[in-house]
């Protein structure tokens, strides 16, 4: 029974250190998600703010 006993312990040592990176990773790339919509945001903002620019310079033109 020793060796089974011992076998299962090491199964389950790999799978918990597979678990543990495998949340790491998930953390990983849900922060990097999170970066890349903020700056998409901040983006679509200032795009919004050059057009509101052009539209305001072109009203003044008229």
């Amino acid at each position: 029974m020793g060796i089974k006993d011992e076998m299962q312990e090491k199964a389950q040592k790999a799978k918990q250190k597979l678990q543990a990176k495998q949340d790491e990773s998930s953390q990983r790339g849900q922060s990097e998600q999170e970066r890349l919509r903020q700056r998409a945001e901040q983006q679509r903002q200032q795009g919004q703010q050059s057009f509101d620019d052009i539209q305001d310079e072109m009203d003044d033109r008229r």
